[in-house]
């Protein structure tokens, strides 16, 4: 009740501001009573006419303009409240100026009632988020998403962006009032009209947007997890909260686990499991987690996926690629940060997690890679209860790999958990070229009874080509040798080409940032920072790394980031010498004889015995040809004598040009010694310039001839390539 009567309050005092500030409107109130009450009851009847429409025609108006929202970057909006303000106009007992400011006065106006309300809620707390502790998927989105409508669903498009924006506008307007000096006035009125619900009155700006996160959905949710991932960009207080995302996310009611376990498998999950706890052990941005027990007595998990999740991630990753799309379209500098490539991995990577079938196989296959690493588990699959949303797998005790005081109660080695951790993120990287690539605390845990470290949730998992995982052990051997000339060229390899960039100039920085961050202590640095820093300095130069390696270089991070919360603050040689001794460690393993023969011997007689059948039917041709007088590659006697009658021809052509040019320049000089030979007083004067005669005439004829000859030789050299 005081929220409605608040709301009105507000909605009637701006209408009574718009009334008396903006020129072209005049209140002519029905005065059934004496003044002030007729003005009152019409601002009051103004405000209640105004709530209304801002409240259902404003969204409907977004709903069906979704994408034109977007295009007009917010226009939109302030077009709505102008067209909200002329409907007012005719509904309220209002009288306009009629003549060329009534569309004036209606911007003017909307702009400007638009703004009060804006400012009076933020004040008054009106727009508040509150908290829900349980979300079901709303029913409209099983029905939205089975519409024909292609690859984009227009529909959930236009829906997601009026909710977006809904959600995100509350959750900053709370932020930011709250840490404003009007924080305690907005707080006071949020305790006295909010009594039943569970207002984020006192939480600091870290806990209200990670609940803003949750509230926007899972998309938002995971983006929320892979910034928590990288520790060394937040404060303290933002990573504790952050972290939260990854196993502390609102539950969905326990009858739409019935429901789909029962769409998926064929009957209830009474049915289908000897027990099934209804509580779920917990809930993450794409499913829940419910404790159960096979029919045959085995422990394990079933994950039951969101409700509909499958529409509004596919909506919000489209929306979110036309507001990529808009901002490096209109502010052209956006592009040189990359974020398309990193956005389209993104989002084909939150598209496969939703299909638990490339879960299962995954979590399958790292099973079958770490099975020689005794302290490494993962939990078993059992395809039988499994679909593409829902998973069932064996139920395994742990704790986060980050809860240190849990691990320090049986006397764990923090350090060679860390270190065996490690081990097993870089063979999956480096060795098997398949890792999981999402390997915060959430999803890695260990038995504190025996140590063994248990990898989880195999939605997100990295590839790695054979000659990638080379080119990623050489860098991490470079750094550990401080050679930026390597580091240069291992990243140079690893980005995509690029020929824009001048390689002494990205040398030369590599080379600052390497001494920077390795050699000199007053710049201590992480292996992941310093990653970050090289791919800045990547990018100022026109190069991109390569996707392929996005994955692997954030799996390292996160790596990382587990392994400093294990051993402390450790500097960033500290953490290159084990990565590169456990690197050395693994190759030695994999370098043996067997492995070799096994990897590379058994390959290479396979495909000699599969290629046998081909090279019997080539040797028998080769064979026939030979009978034939023909030689291998066609090397035919015919084809011989004809390339050596071409060859005589050329060479008998070159050597007449040089037997030519040779008496010509033997003609030119004697006719140039001729001419400067005294003949006076040794012939007489006829005899002499007869003499002269004749040299002067060599002298031009041997000069044009040699002028010509050179100039034939310029023309073909430069004929040749073109007629090839």
């Amino acid at each position: 009740m005081a929220y409605f009567l608040l709301r009105v309050v507000v909605n009637a005092l701006a209408a009574a501001i718009v009334m008396n500030i903006v020129p072209g409107l005049q209140l002519a109130p029905y005065n059934y009573y004496g003044e002030p009450l007729p003005k009152v009851f019409s601002y009051i009847l103004i405000g209640l006419i105004f709530g209304v429409m801002h409240a259902f025609v404003r969204p409907a108006i977004l709903f069906l303009t979704g994408r034109l929202y977007i295009w007009s970057m917010g226009l939109l909006a302030l077009a709505t409240d102008t067209f909200i303000f002329l409907l007012l106009s005719y509904l309220a007992p209002t009288i306009w100026e009629v003549g060329g400011t009534r569309l004036f006065s209606a911007i003017f106006g909307a702009m400007l009632m638009g703004l009060i309300v804006m400012t009076l809620e933020a004040l008054t707390g009106l727009d508040s988020p509150y908290i829900m502790d349980e979300r079901r998927s709303p029913f409209y989105w099983r029905w939205l998403g089975m519409l024909p409508t292609g690859r984009r669903n227009r529909i959930v498009e236009n829906l997601r962006t009026q909710q977006i924006i809904s959600i995100i506008r509350r959750y900053v307007v709370d932020i930011l009032v709250g840490i404003s000096p009007m924080g305690g006035v907005r707080r006071s009125f949020q305790r006295l009209i909010y009594r039943r619900r569970q207002v984020l009155i006192d939480q600091p700006p870290a806990a209200k947007v990670r609940l803003m996160l949750q509230e926007l959905g899972p998309t938002f949710v995971k983006f929320g997890q892979m910034v928590a991932s990288r520790s060394e960009i937040l404060p303290a207080d933002w990573q504790a909260e952050l972290e939260k995302l990854q196993d502390d996310v609102a539950p969905f009611p326990y009858r739409e686990v019935k429901e789909i376990i029962r769409r998926e498998l064929g009957k209830p999950p009474e049915e289908v499991f000897a027990v099934f706890e209804a509580e779920p052990l917990a809930a993450a941005s794409t499913a829940q987690v419910h404790a159960a027990t096979l029919q045959t007595g085995e422990r394990v998990v079933v994950k039951v996926q969101r409700p509909n999740i499958e529409v509004t991630v596919k909506g919000d990753l489209n929306v979110m690629q036309d507001i990529l799309d808009l901002v490096e379209r209109r502010v052209s500098w956006s592009r040189q940060f990359g974020m398309s490539p990193l956005f389209r991995e993104f989002a084909e990577n939150a598209v496969t997690e939703l299909d638990f079938g490339n879960e299962a196989y995954n979590a399958r296959l790292l099973r079958y890679n770490m099975r020689n690493l005794a302290f490494v588990h993962v939990p078993l699959i059992y395809g039988a209860y499994s679909t593409t949303r829902v998973l069932t797998q064996e139920r395994v005790d742990g704790v986060k790999i980050t809860d240190i005081a849990t691990l320090d109660a049986p006397g764990l080695d923090r350090e060679q958990l860390a270190i065996n951790f490690f081990r097993a993120l870089l063979q999956q990287v480096l060795i098997d070229g398949f890792f999981h690539a999402d390997p915060h605390p959430g999803n890695v845990w260990v038995n504190p009874a025996t140590g063994r470290i248990i990898f989880l949730d195999m939605g997100l998992m990295g590839y790695l080509a054979l000659e990638d995982r080379f080119a990623l052990g050489e860098l991490i051997w470079a750094l550990q040798d401080h050679d930026a000339q390597s580091v240069t060229r291992v990243l140079v390899a690893i980005c995509m080409p690029s020929r824009g960039y001048n390689p002494k100039a990205l040398e030369r920085d590599i080379e600052r940032l390497v001494n920077r961050s390795l050699l000199f202590e007053e710049f201590p640095a992480s292996l992941t920072s310093m990653m970050k820093d090289l791919i800045d300095v990547l990018l100022r130069h026109g190069l991109q790394v390569r996707k392929e390696f996005t994955l692997a270089i954030k799996a390292i991070g996160q790596g990382e980031s587990i392994m400093r919360t294990l051993l402390g603050d450790q500097p960033i040689d500290y953490i290159l010498n084990v990565s590169y001794t456990q690197l050395k460690g693994l190759l030695r393993e994999q370098l043996t004889l067997d492995n070799v023969l096994s990897h590379a011997g058994k390959p290479l007689a396979r495909e000699f015995l599969g290629r046998l059948p081909a090279l019997q039917s080539a040797t028998m041709a080769l064979l026939d040809e030979f009978q034939r007088g023909h030689l291998a590659f066609q090397v035919t006697t015919d084809s011989i004598d004809q390339r050596m009658r071409v060859f005589s021809a050329a060479l008998d052509l070159g050597i007449r040009r040089v037997v030519l040019s040779v008496l010509l320049v033997g003609l030119l000089l004697g006719s140039t010694l001729t001419l400067l030979i005294p003949f006076e007083g040794k012939v007489n004067e006829v005899e002499g310039r007869l003499i002269r005669l004749v040299a002067e005439t060599g002298f031009v004829i041997g000069a044009v001839l040699i002028t010509i000859i050179l100039l034939y030789t310029l023309w073909q050299s430069f004929r040749k390539p073109d007629s090839a």
